[in-house]
C-alpha cells in the first residue's frame, strides 16, 4: 500500500469511526441520562442520601451536555451540519452552555465522592458534613461558580473564517488573554487535571474507610449501593477524563510542529478515539448503576412493568370493540 492510500484509508477510517462511535454514544448518552433522572427522582429511599443529590445534578447536566455541545460539536459535524458555525448566537450559546454543564457535572461527580469519604469516615465530626442540605449547598455552589465562570464564553466567541481554508469555525477571537487562560489553563486544569485528582483522592480515601466499616458491618445496603454507583461512574468519568486530558496536553504541546499528511491522518484516527472516550462518564452511568445495584435494577423493572401495564389497558381499552353497538346496528340492519 501506497503512503497515498494509507492516508486516505486512515481518512476515511477516522471519518467512520467519528460517525458510528459518536451516533452510538448520542443514543446511548440520551437514553442513560433520561433514565437516570426518572429513577433518582421516583426513588424515595436515595432521596435522603446527599449522593444521590450529587449524582441527580450530574445527571441534568450531563442530559444538558450531550444535547448541546456534543450534538453540535461532534455528532452534527459528521453529517456537514453545524449551526455554530453559521448562527453567533448558537455559536456563543454552545461554547457557554458546553462549559457550564461540563463543570457541573465533573465537579459534582467529585463532590459524590468526596460525600463518599465523608459518610465512611471514623470521625463523627466529618460524618456530619454528609447531609442533603449541605450537598444542595454545594451544588448551588457549583452552579452558580460555573454560570459566572462561564459567561466571558458569551463575549469572546465568534464565527472565525480561516483565510487559508476559507472553513468558518467558533473561537475565541476578540481577547487573546482569555484565550490562553481558556486553552492553557482552564481546559487542561479546571476541566481535565484538577477534577481527576479530586476524584482520585476521594476514592483512596473513601476504600480505605470502606475497609473499616465492612470489617464491622457499620453499613446500611442504601449506603453500600450508592458507594458502588459514586465509584463505578467515578472510574468510568477519569477514564474519559485521561483521554480528555492526554488529547489535549498533546495538541499543545505539538501545535507549532510541523506534521506530515501521514501523521496527520494518524493523529486523526487516536484523537477521534480518544474524542469519543472522553465523554465515556456522561454517556454509561445509567446502565453502571444498573450493573452495580440491585435496588436500582428491581425498581428499574418495577417502572417498566407498571408502564407496559398502563400502555397494555390504555390500547386495549380504545381499540376494544363495543358489542352494544353492533347489535344495534343489526338491529337496524334486520329492520330494513
Amino acid at each position: 500500500m501506497s503512503s497515498t492510500q494509507t492516508i486516505d484509508y486512515l481518512n476515511n477510517l477516522s471519518k467512520q469511526l467519528n460517525i458510528y462511535l459518536s451516533s452510538f454514544f448520542y443514543i446511548f448518552g440520551n437514553i442513560s441520562t433520561s433514565l437516570c433522572l426518572l429513577m433518582f427522582i421516583s426513588m424515595k429511599r436515595f432521596r435522603k442520601n446527599p449522593s444521590s443529590t450529587y449524582l441527580l445534578s450530574s445527571s441534568m447536566a450531563g442530559f444538558v451536555l450531550i444535547n448541546t455541545s456534543y450534538l453540535t460539536r461532534v455528532f452534527l459535524p459528521n453529517f456537514l451540519l453545524d449551526p455554530s458555525t453559521t448562527s453567533l448566537i448558537w455559536c456563543k450559546l454552545r461554547q457557554y452552555i458546553g462549559h457550564l454543564s461540563s463543570l457541573i457535572f465533573l465537579y459534582c461527580i467529585s463532590w459524590a465522592m468526596m460525600d463518599q469519604y465523608l459518610s465512611t469516615s471514623k470521625k463523627v465530626r466529618l460524618r456530619q458534613f454528609s447531609t442533603v442540605k449541605i450537598a444542595r449547598y454545594l451544588v448551588s455552589l457549583t452552579f452558580i461558580f460555573s454560570f459566572i465562570h462561564s459567561l466571558p464564553l458569551i463575549i469572546y466567541n465568534e464565527i472565525n473564517v480561516s483565510k487559508i481554508t476559507n472553513i468558518s469555525s467558533c473561537v475565541i477571537t476578540n481577547n487573546l488573554i482569555y484565550r490562553n487562560y481558556v486553552t492553557y489553563f482552564v481546559i487542561p486544569f479546571v476541566l481535565g487535571i484538577f477534577p481527576t485528582f479530586l476524584m482520585i483522592i476521594f476514592a483512596l480515601l473513601s476504600y480505605a474507610n470502606i475497609n473499616y466499616l465492612h470489617q464491622r458491618q457499620m453499613r446500611t445496603q442504601v449506603q453500600h449501593q450508592l458507594t458502588r454507583m459514586v465509584s463505578a461512574q467515578t472510574f468510568f468519568v477519569i477514564i474519559g477524563m485521561i483521554a480528555y486530558t492526554a488529547q489535549t496536553i498533546y495538541n499543545l504541546v505539538t501545535t507549532s510542529t510541523l506534521k506530515s499528511p501521514l501523521r496527520q491522518a494518524q493523529e486523526n484516527v487516536v484523537l477521534t478515539i480518544t474524542g469519543v472516550l472522553a465523554y465515556t462518564g456522561y454517556v454509561f452511568n445509567f446502565y453502571i448503576y444498573i450493573f452495580v445495584s440491585p435496588t436500582l435494577r428491581k425498581h428499574f423493572k418495577e417502572l417498566i412493568q407498571k408502564f407496559l401495564y398502563y400502555f397494555t389497558c390504555h390500547f386495549i381499552r380504545n381499540n376494544r370493540t363495543q358489542p352494544i353497538h353492533i347489535t344495534q346496528n343489526n338491529l337496524q340492519l334486520d329492520g330494513k
